[in-house]
């Protein structure tokens, strides 16, 4: 636990980093309320978030809409954060799923399960239809399996580069050979197993013997190697682009033995995480920039928004490629710079309350370095 005086400088920091949004008052309140409580409350069990309507030629504005206007309304915001994580882990992309029902549907499963076992999350998302569309497991069938999804199960979802062979990709996809989706064209789009598809074979999968994917999962959910990438990622995302190995183990024995929610609590209550290395050492994606400055101004998310998103470089629901967003130093390239620049003219007229981001308050504040930095 943090032994030092939680006040609101630590508060507005613990703002930043759990919500991505934040005002004055909150951090305040925050402080008043001390460290345990303020975890407790920005760590409560997430609120669901309006899915959005529909209409024949857009597909990809409302999803992103809706969630920017949710995540700006929730009394949960901590949880749409970490739905930004999970986002970023388990990517999928709408231009190759091209049905945003299921894009919208794989993102309240980052909601609903994000902040409690990852072993619980990774069985929803390994039968997620947009998932199993993106990387091309629902079609896959013997004698010849599709490898995408099984190589990227270890690859970018559990055991990082290194930690498998190319035995074990073949053995996975022969395991998740048939686990595939209902006829769109027939009602609602949902998981479906084909038994025909399948190979009940015995296979050889991280020197065990398995036949299905169940299987798979369930060595991978134990596996201490996944709790270290996880941990890893979870600690460059909240706490610093560069964690000492001593967090990352454990922080990896938290996330394995408690849950997600428990390693939050663990890390939003350690004292490293106050240390002045810590504060203000990671740079705001374009979503978290954008959040934090619509819920300063009061303002509405639009149409504008996607344009802006567009040249800063992360447009949700559309990552680059299977291993989402670079980020880091990237962010602040010049072309994604210089939309930052000119996202203060939007914001000139309005008076923007950034204490807990910047220096001073309104639009002069977004000049300031700290403006975009976490």
């Amino acid at each position: 636990m943090y032994p030092g005086r939680f006040g609101l400088s630590e508060a507005a920091h613990l703002l930043r980093r759990a919500a991505a949004r934040g005002r004055r008052a909150e951090a305040e309140a925050l402080a008043e309320a001390g460290l345990g409580p303020a975890v407790a409350r920005l760590l409560a069990d997430p609120a669901p978030i309006p899915p959005p309507r529909f209409q024949p030629k857009s597909r990809l504005v409302p999803l992103v809409l809706a969630w920017l206007r949710g995540w700006l309304a929730t009394e949960t915001p901590a949880a749409e954060r970490l739905a930004l994580f999970w986002h970023g882990h388990f990517t999928s992309e709408l231009r190759k799923v091209k049905r945003p029902e299921l894009m919208w549907r794989q993102n309240a499963t980052f909601r609903e399960k994000g902040m409690g076992r990852f072993g619980d999350l990774l069985r929803a998302i390994a039968r997620d239809p947009a998932m199993l569309l993106y990387l091309d497991n629902a079609r896959s069938k013997m004698p010849h399996p599709n490898e995408n999804w099984a190589r990227e199960l270890m690859e970018l979802f559990t055991l990082g580069e290194g930690h498998y062979t190319e035995a074990d990709v073949k053995a996975s996809a022969r395991a998740f050979a048939g686990w595939s989706i209902t006829p769109p064209k027939k009602g609602p789009v949902r998981f479906v197993f084909r038994k025909r598809w399948a190979d009940p074979g015995e296979k050889v999968f991280l020197g065990r013997r398995i036949r299905g994917g169940e299987e798979v999962l369930a060595i991978l959910s134990e596996h201490p190697q996944t709790y270290r990438f996880l941990a890893r990622k979870l600690l460059a995302f909240y706490f610093h682009p560069e964690p000492e190995a001593a967090m990352v183990e454990e922080g990896a024995r938290v996330l394995k033995d408690a849950g997600t929610r428990e390693f939050l609590a663990w890390l939003f209550t350690h004292p490293a995480f106050y240390h002045p290395r810590a504060r203000f050492a990671l740079v705001k994606s374009p979503v978290e920039y954008l959040v934090g400055l619509y819920y300063a101004s009061g303002q509405t998310p639009d149409r504008r928004a996607m344009r802006w998103l567009a040249r800063a470089g992360q447009v949700p629901f559309q990552p680059p490629n299977v291993k989402g967003w670079s980020g880091g130093l990237a962010w602040l390239d010049a072309g994604p710079l210089l939309a930052r620049i000119n996202l203060v003219r939007p914001f000139a007229a309005a008076r923007l309350d950034l204490s807990v981001f910047a220096e001073g308050v309104g639009p002069e504040a977004l000049l300031h370095p700290r403006a975009q930095l976490l």
